[in-house]
Order: C-alpha cells, then sequence, then structure tokens
C-alpha cells in the first residue's frame, strides 16, 4: 500500500471536496449576494449547442423574473479556452457552463460553486443518475445532468445463423462468443484506442476508481469489481472472440458493422440514426436488448455518466441558473423548445426520471427488426437504470491518455488487462505525489 508523503488537511465539511482536490486547504470562496424574491436578474449561459437559443428563448417567455443570455460557443474545445480565461481574469464569469469536464476537475481549478440549497428542492424532478453525477460527497457542485444509458444491440439473423440467443448476462456474452467462433464472426468489438468498454463494464459492476474517504483520495482500479469486469474482457481477447475496427476510420468501422460478422453492439440512443444512415445489408436485423449484467449482480444497472454543468465561482445568482437549467432539462415546455427544426426530433431528455414519453420517436424505421415502440422501452428502461457517475479523480487528463495506451496494448496482446491497470494505477500515484494531492492506494 501506498500512501502520499503530505501533511494532513485542515478541512471544514463545506470546503473538504475542494481541498482534496488540490492538495492543500482550501479557502473559502464569496458567498454570492442573495437575490430579492421577485427581483429580476439577468444572466449569462454558456454552451455549444445551436438548439439551447430555442430553449433560452421559450424559458424568457415563460416567466418575466430571469433573463437569460446565451453565449454560444463555437466548439467543446473553444469554450474551455474560452472559460479558462474568464475564470483567470474573474471577468464576465457566466452563471451556467454546460459540463464540458469532469467534476472533479471543476473544483480541482476552483470553478464550480456549492449549490446544494438550490438543487435540493427541485431534486424529485431528476433521475437518479442525473442526481449522482452532480454531487461530490453530500455536495451538489453541479446542475443534474442525464446521461445517455448503454443498452445492447444484437444481429438476430447472426446469432440465429450460429444457434445462439442474445446474451443476458456478460459471461453468456462470452460464451456466445466461443459459439460463434469457428464461423468467423466476432462477439464485440473493442477498438484499440478506446478503452470504454473497460470504463462502462467496471462502472456497471460497481467499482470506484476514485473516492474520498476523510481528507484523502482513495485509488483502487485493482478492486474485486474491476476485476469482474478485467476477467470477462481477458476472456474475449485470449480467445480472440472480438473485433478491433478502430473508430479512426469511420467508413471501415460501419461496413464492418454492417457485414453480419458482428454479433454484439453496445451502444446508446443518439448512436441509431448514425447506424441506420451507414448500414445497407443488416438494415432490419437487429434487435434492442438490455445490457447484459454480471452473474449474480443484484438489480439491473446501465452503464452511463455525464459531465455535470457547473454554476461557476463569481456567478452572483446561482438560483437563476438552477432554475434555467431545471426548466432546460426537466419541463415540457423546455423539453418540447430543443426540437430541431430541420428535423423536428427531440432527444431523449436524459435528466428525467422517465423518458417513456420521448424514447420511442428516436428509433429510426429501418434499422431494427422490432417495432419503434419496443424499442423505445427499452429505452426507457436503460434511462431509469443509469448510474450516472463514475469518478475520475482530480488528474483525469493525466491519467486517462495512459489508460488509452495501456488498453491498446492489451488488445494487441502484449500485456495482461491485470497489467494494464497496475501500471495505469502506478502512474496516477506518482502523478498525485508531483501535484501534491493526498492519496491512498486502496489494499
Amino acid at each position: 500500500m501506498r500512501s502520499g508523503n503530505r501533511r494532513a488537511l485542515a478541512l471544514t465539511a463545506g470546503l473538504a471536496a475542494a481541498a482534496l482536490l488540490t492538495g492543500c486547504a482550501a479557502a473559502a470562496s464569496p458567498e454570492p449576494e442573495k437575490t430579492e424574491a421577485g427581483e429580476p436578474v439577468t444572466i449569462d449561459v454558456w454552451g455549444w449547442d445551436p438548439l439551447s437559443q430555442q430553449v433560452v428563448d421559450a424559458f424568457n417567455e415563460a416567466q418575466d423574473r430571469i433573463t437569460v443570455n446565451y453565449v454560444l460557443q463555437p466548439s467543446n474545445t473553444a469554450m474551455q479556452t474560452n472559460f479558462r480565461n474568464v475564470m483567470e481574469s474573474k471577468k464576465d464569469v457566466p452563471c451556467l457552463a454546460a459540463g464540458f469536464a469532469p467534476l472533479s476537475t471543476s473544483l480541482v481549478n476552483g470553478w464550480a460553486q456549492d449549490i446544494t440549497e438550490y438543487v435540493e428542492p427541485v431534486a424529485d424532478k431528476y433521475s437518479t443518475g442525473a442526481l449522482a453525477a452532480a454531487k461530490m460527497g453530500d455536495k451538489y457542485y453541479g446542475v443534474p445532468t442525464g446521461a445517455s444509458a448503454q443498452f445492447l444491440m444484437v444481429n438476430t439473423k447472426t446469432l440465429d445463423a450460429g444457434g445462439a440467443e442474445a446474451p443476458k448476462t456478460w459471461e453468456e456474452l462470452v460464451e456466445t462468443g466461443k459459439e460463434l467462433a469457428p464461423s468467423g464472426v466476432k462477439v464485440i468489438n473493442l477498438a484499440g484506442e478506446d478503452p470504454s468498454t473497460l470504463v462502462n463494464l467496471s462502472q456497471q459492476a460497481g467499482a470506484d476508481w476514485f473516492k474520498i474517504d476523510g481528507d484523502k483520495w482513495i485509488v483502487n482500479l485493482h478492486g474485486k469489481e474491476t476485476q469482474k469486469a478485467v476477467d470477462v474482457l481477458q476472456d474475449i481477447v485470449d480467445n480472440d472472440l472480438n473485433s478491433t475496427q478502430t473508430y479512426q476510420d469511420r467508413p471501415a468501422l460501419y461496413a464492418y458493422f454492417d457485414s453480419g460478422q458482428l454479433a454484439t453492439l453496445p451502444t446508446q440512443w443518439w448512436s441509431l440514426t448514425g447506424l441506420q444512415t451507414n448500414f445497407v445489408n443488416s438494415l432490419g436485423n437487429w434487435e434492442a436488448v438490455p445490457l447484459p449484467q454480471f452473474e449474480g449482480a443484484k438489480g439491473d444497472k446501465a452503464s452511463g455518466y455525464a459531465n455535470a454543468s457547473i454554476v461557476p465561482v463569481g456567478c452572483e445568482h446561482p438560483e437563476a441558473a438552477v432554475a434555467f437549467a431545471t426548466f432546460a432539462a426537466t419541463d415540457p415546455d423546455g423539453i418540447e423548445a430543443s426540437r430541431n427544426k430541420d428535423t423536428g426530433a427531440v432527444g431523449v431528455p436524459t435528466a428525467l426520471k422517465d423518458v417513456s414519453e420521448y424514447s420511442e420517436a428516436v428509433v429510426p424505421d429501418k434499422l431494427f427488426g422490432q417495432s419503434a415502440a419496443e424499442v423505445g422501452e427499452v429505452i426507457t428502461d436503460a434511462q431509469a437504470n443509469v448510474i450516472g457517475t463514475f469518478e475520475r479523480g482530480p488528474n483525469y487528463d493525466a491519467w486517462f491518455p495512459q489508460l488509452q495506451d495501456q488498453w491498446g496494448k492489451f488488445v494487441a496482446k502484449q500485456i495482461t488487462l491485470e497489467d494494464a491497470l497496475t501500471n495505469v494505477e502506478e502512474y496516477i500515484a506518482s502523478d498525485l505525489d508531483a501535484k501534491g494531492i493526498d492519496y491512498k492506494i486502496a489494499k
């Protein structure tokens, strides 16, 4: 067991998370000025989605106390740069910033306000997953933000030809892969540059790669929950049950998915239209089913996590920011206002407890052999079960490229997945030491 050799932190309950993230005692940020009830306020909201202007217009028309000015950013990347600049200058700070980084990163940089007192009165409007995405410890440092849940697409023609059925557990998926292997069919695609399958399975198994314990971070990439994911993925790779099509060549990727040589595809609702657009031969052969669970798991869990939007330090009207965000995410008028005028589509409002009113409409008409209602039900159930959060610690930007590198070596059979995670964990420890952040590697 290793521990960062750092002095104990003097923490108050309200500042514990912030101090953990910076490795030194944190100073309280100024309290925002309280606005008298009914007093008009104007706030700036930042994001990169052009459709958000329609939601802002609807909000401004629906009430007359809060005026929202939407500042459209050119892109996610441009917003990160512009946001850093205004936070450094402390001028023209927005009151709501769309989530572009893990919540812990926003705390590391001193960006996010504690907005617990404004979120708790409206918490019952949000899904469990959306609330989880906005919390650090028992405080809300983000606005509840919905995650898109994973479910499984299976190629029924391919399964039927191999005498196999849609797997209900990850262990069954491995066995299905072994049944199909003699015919050259692969059971899942694992791109060498994309470790998201590992992250998603670890999250679903209940892993906590990072968590807060008193005045330090606990780092654990080797726990029994993560090991469940490791065992499944190692079995898949050892037995050559996976393809390795890269996401960096989309035409080739879609062509492979469409070829009938891939049996299953974990996916999310927003990818469906793109899949239909790029498929030719397999249209109508796919079926949506629940995401496989781990054997012995209690209750259904769907992978998925979101970067929560934040109310930045310096915003003087956090209550107005939360009011707008809640309208946009949960109010029927706010959701309707997000309808794309070109396509007529409304996306699944992932922050809602129940998305059944919206899920059927996102199902394309040719991709599945099921009815849109049947696919919509799978999406609805997945969203109800989405976990919503997966803590990535105070140095995510540093360690994730290392995970990508090690994952690629695992997929190429150069190292085991257990060794890959050991290497990443050692890198995390070294980086936290260098940054002066207090931590302990779990036993």
